[in-house]
């Protein structure tokens, strides 16, 4: 039976000044300890769309909001966790393999960042969600 980690909300500290406002993350204070960054992307959604729609089978993700709101519904084998996530509230989102994700944007302009522990391979994700049920039951 493949073991299947839930989704875990990552704090983070915000910075504001009068010229700017930063958010650093420390890979050893945010992060766990098993996460190697090999890739990162940004993602810009329309608020008419859904993105993701898939799962992985290897690689695990933090999902970083930039800018908007965005909400996160992650489904697996016994749980089915909504999340918002928006720069303000100081969360991002850890989502480890075996969870399936889809991402909706309120607006046009919102955004987000993804790290990955693992490189872009086709072959790793899940995209058929019935394929997706199947494989979490064996």
């Amino acid at each position: 039976m493949i073991k299947i980690n839930k989704p875990r909300i990552i704090r983070y500290s915000i910075y504001p000044e009068f010229n700017g406002t930063l958010i650093p993350f420390y890979t050893n204070k945010h992060f766990p300890k098993y996460f190697k960054l090999k890739r990162f992307f940004l993602l810009y959604g329309k608020s008419k769309f859904f993105r993701a729609d898939h799962a992985h089978k290897k690689c695990c993700q933090i999902i970083i909001p930039l800018r908007g709101k965005i909400y996160i519904t992650i489904k697996s084998r016994k749980y089915t966790k909504k999340f918002i996530l928006e720069v303000h509230k100081k969360k991002c989102l850890l989502v480890p393999p075996y969870n399936w994700i889809k991402i909706k944007f309120q607006k046009n302009e919102d955004s987000l960042l993804t790290l990955c522990d693992f490189k872009y391979d086709k072959r790793e994700y899940i995209s058929n969600y019935k394929n997706f049920l199947k494989i979490i039951k064996e």
